[in-house]
């Protein structure tokens, strides 16, 4: 059974079904219990419930992020502009070389 390690949960299902009956074998037989579904209100209690638990970044390390991600857009600008250019002037280079 090793090698159900690397196997995915389709094939290992399809590996241990009953070859007379074609059903699934015995693992998988009984249904998984329903959830009860929470009324509206009480969803918004829970998702308020988990806000709390949520850690959040304060608004020094938000805009130290979103310094860097500006200077990043900035590097990545600058480096494709630059292999376009040369891109560009390769190919006009090359095409010029007929005439």
């Amino acid at each position: 059974m090793k090698a159900a390690y690397f196997l995915g949960p389709k094939m290992i299902q399809a590996m241990t079904r009953n070859d007379k009956t074609k059903t699934a074998a015995k693992a998988s037989e009984a249904p998984a219990p329903k959830k009860k579904r929470a009324n509206p209100l009480q969803f918004l209690a829970q998702v308020r419930q988990e806000a709390r638990k949520v850690t959040w970044t304060s608004q020094k390390e938000t805009m130290i992020s979103t310094v860097m991600v500006l200077i990043m857009v900035a590097f990545a600008t600058l480096f494709f502009f630059l292999v376009d250019l040369a891109i560009s002037v390769g190919i006009d280079f090359v095409l010029n070389l007929g005439a």
